[in-house]
């Protein structure tokens, strides 16, 4: 179990060097370092930035952080004469301490890894042992304090299609902009707050009655796709594009994810199982399967996988893998693009099939006070490089 408190799960970006030789005593952007508690990156930020009296707009963060996390990350502030940039700034859940000045705002490509420190609870005995013995297999062989993993999208990718809603990027791909702004905007998942469940559930039972229904909705950015409907009740490719721009990319890379993630599994099925041991961890979007790290073939080690698009060319070695599940898809790669808009689109970009947990070490067992049956507890730490997933390394070690 992972999770029982916020300190449980600690995650720490560490800044490139780059980034960092950029700062400077002035500049036209302030660079700060945020600690957060049970809070999500843009709740945090839209505190500091009533607090600070600046708009939200004007601050800029490298990546989302879990809300039920304790984290450290990094945020610029664009300076302007109306706003002011404290050294220092607190509020419920979060704290920001001043660093310096940069020339820009902060982006993804200025972290370089994260670090991590995530206590386990609630492990019967066998559970441990388990753990060790993961690290054992998936221990590289001439770096004996990495543990190497294939680098598997988590399942926080996957949006609407981690509630079992399915991808609404299918939709999108088939033109059926209806469907896909349903799947969107009206229809709820477990992890909705209450007035995104009240959104939902009045815009369902409603859908079609715009104009009637339109008055009954709070006002937030998914209300524009109504108001756009409103004015042309059958342009649902309209209204879908109203929607805020990040929503719909994230529906792209979601599906994208997955179709990644089944080509990975392909290739291990047919270079790393007749090789050595595998360890299987049961997951909704597939299995996840984990090789021996002394059985993945050199070739391998280094190889980059491209998220597909459109005009990607399957090529060796994993040309075979990405035929077969785009077949059990029932799509080509050349349909991977969505009819009649610009954007969202399917952008092939390339990732690494394996990464490295580096500095990993793993805490005796102790007692967990927190377990009536006298459960055992550990805790693990390492850093991963920018992109890669915790939790999917947790899967790896049985979690």
């Amino acid at each position: 179990m992972i999770k029982r408190t916020p300190a449980d799960f600690q995650v720490e970006e560490i800044l490139s060097s780059d980034f960092t030789s950029q700062k400077k005593d002035e500049g036209p952007f302030a660079l700060y370092r945020l600690e957060k508690q049970s809070l999500a990156t843009p709740e945090a930020v839209g505190q500091l930035a009533r607090a600070l009296k600046a708009p939200a707009a004007s601050f800029a963060y490298a990546g989302l952080k879990d809300k039920h996390a304790s984290t450290i990350q990094y945020v610029t502030l664009k300076l302007a004469p109306e706003i002011e940039a404290p050294p220092t700034a607190t509020g419920p859940g979060w704290k920001i301490e001043k660093l310096g000045f940069v020339p820009r705002s902060i982006t993804a490509s200025d972290i370089e890894q994260n670090r991590f420190s995530i206590t386990l609870r609630n492990l019967a005995e066998p559970d441990s042992k388990d753990i060790d013995s993961a690290i054992a297999l998936l221990r590289v062989p001439d770096a004996p304090s990495s543990v190497r993993i294939v680098n598997y999208f988590g399942d926080q990718r996957f949006g609407s299609a981690r509630h079992g809603r399915g991808f609404l990027a299918k939709d999108l791909i088939k033109g059926d902009f209806e469907a896909a702004l349903k799947l969107a905007i009206a229809t709820e998942a477990r992890k909705d707050r209450m007035d995104q469940k009240v959104f939902k559930r009045t815009l369902l039972e409603n859908w079609g009655q715009w104009k009637a229904v339109l008055p009954k909705l709070r006002p937030c950015p998914e209300r524009r796709a109504i108001e756009r409907l409103v004015n042309s009740s059958g342009d649902f490719r309209a209204a879908f594009c109203a929607l805020p721009y990040l929503l719909q990319q994230l529906s792209v890379y979601a599906y994208q994810s997955f179709l990644w993630n089944a080509i990975a599994r392909r290739m291990i099925e047919s270079t790393c199982v007749p090789n050595g041991k595998v360890i299987a961890a049961d997951d909704p979007f597939g299995e996840m399967l984990f090789p021996e790290a002394a059985a993945i073939p050199p070739d391998l080690v280094a190889l980059e996988l491209p998220l597909l698009a459109r005009n990607t060319v399957l090529a060796e070695p994993w040309k075979d893998a990405a035929e077969r599940i785009l077949g059990e898809e029932g799509i080509a790669v050349t349909e991977l693009h969505i009819p009649g808009v610009r954007r969202p689109f399917f952008g092939e970009e390339p990732r690494r099939l394996f990464f490295e947990a580096r500095e990993m070490t793993c805490s005796l067992a102790k007692t967990d006070e927190t377990s009536s049956s006298r459960r055992l507890k550990r805790t693990l730490n390492f850093t991963l490089p920018r992109g890669c997933y915790a939790t999917v390394l947790l899967r790896a070690l049985g979690q």
